[in-house]
């Protein structure tokens, strides 16, 4: 697939001086792919932390209680986070 991006001439300048013309879009991909795993592992822990909130646990199921309470027919389950 090709995409187009726009990079600063500075970074682009760098990237054509360190890298041979065959091998930068493999560059870019492992790096993006490297970012990319980073931001999913931010995302996984800061999912962890909040399943681990008692607090906002028992905010969730005051206001599923609520929606119960209000005739809600929607399908209730215990609170998880899942990337």
């Amino acid at each position: 697939m090709r995409i187009t991006l726009s990079i600063p001439d500075r970074v682009v300048g760098k990237l054509r001086a360190a890298v041979p013309a065959r091998q930068r879009s493999r560059l870019v991909c492992r790096l993006l792919e490297a970012e990319l795993a980073r931001h999913e592992n931010a995302l996984a822990a800061a999912c962890r932390e909040a399943n681990r909130d008692r607090a906002l646990e028992r905010e969730i199921g005051e206001w599923q209680s609520f929606d119960e309470g209000a005739g809600s027919d929607l399908r209730r389950s215990k609170k998880t986070c899942h990337i």
